[in-house]
């Protein structure tokens, strides 16, 4: 069974409620730049609060910043670092805390997030009238669908959304850029023409798609989608709205919204579980 996780980088809301340090703190190492690669490895960390993080440089020229590419939101700035260097965060807040290196997070998708959960409570069996008592597991949890709303600018300031995909076996999902049909939710200034990019965890450009009626044959994608996407369920309400399906195995995506011809405006990235 596959599962996925979604860290929504342009979103810089976290939360900040305190809770009280682990007696027991950890630090968890990631890697920066390793073997000349624009990637945090690995660009997703999962700790409790009162752990830290430490970056080591594998190469110069890159930084490790809280927020999304061309907003960082203050919390932490390692500046530039040479190679060989460190830099630690401490957690002391849950939340999800995306990251990204100054250079390269807006055009090389250099980005990562640190997700800081409370530690889970060790349960306690219950008694049963039998010799050899069994625990039933509770029902499996399943994340069918999650979405961030951003402004979308140009250049270095476009919409990326980077999710995880986990388990042995690959996930269906569909990928949406979403603009027009914000309006009739009463959000103003939408991006009229989004288009759509799917990178992998190299950065390379997979699928692509401006248009969710014309189908971008390249990468994964070597067929018509279009009757894939209005079977989903899922088709897009405008035209010039974006649509990708996607069956990905294991790993790291990066889903970019721009506008046509550099335009700005709100608009909605969103990534559903087909299956």
């Amino acid at each position: 069974m596959s599962s996925w996780r979604f860290v929504l980088v342009a979103a810089t809301a976290v939360s900040l409620i305190g809770y009280p340090k682990l007696a027991k703190a950890t630090t968890f190492d990631v890697d920066v730049g390793p073997n000349g690669d624009l990637v945090f490895s690995p660009s997703s960390v999962t700790i409790h609060p009162g752990d830290q993080v430490r970056w080591t440089f594998r190469a110069p020229g890159h930084t490790t910043t809280s927020g999304s590419p061309g907003m960082p939101n203050g919390i932490w700035d390692s500046g530039l670092r040479p190679q060989g260097a460190t830099f630690t965060q401490t957690f002391n807040s849950t939340g999800t805390f995306p990251y990204y290196c100054t250079p390269h997070g807006g055009c090389c998708g250099m980005v990562g997030t640190v997700m800081v959960v409370n530690a889970s409570p060790t349960p306690s069996p219950t008694p049963m009238p039998t010799p050899t008592p069994s625990v039933t597991p509770p029902p499996t949890s399943i994340l069918a669908n999650i979405s961030t709303r951003s402004f979308v600018q140009t250049d270095d300031n476009v919409m990326i959304g980077g999710f995880i995909v986990q388990g042995s076996q690959p996930k269906m999902v569909i990928i949406r850029a979403i603009g027009p049909e914000l309006t009739q939710f009463g959000v103003p200034n939408v991006l009229v023409n989004p288009t759509l990019e799917l990178h992998n965890g190299a950065g390379v450009l997979i699928a692509s798609n401006d248009n969710w009626q014309t189908t971008i044959i390249g990468g994964i994608i070597t067929q018509n989608q279009v009757q894939g996407i209005i079977n989903s369920g899922l088709a897009p309400s405008d035209p010039r709205e974006s649509a990708i399906i996607a069956n990905l195995p294991a790993g790291n995506y990066t889903a970019i919204v721009r506008g046509v011809s550099n335009t700005t405006g709100v608009a909605l990235v969103e990534v559903y579980d087909l299956q």
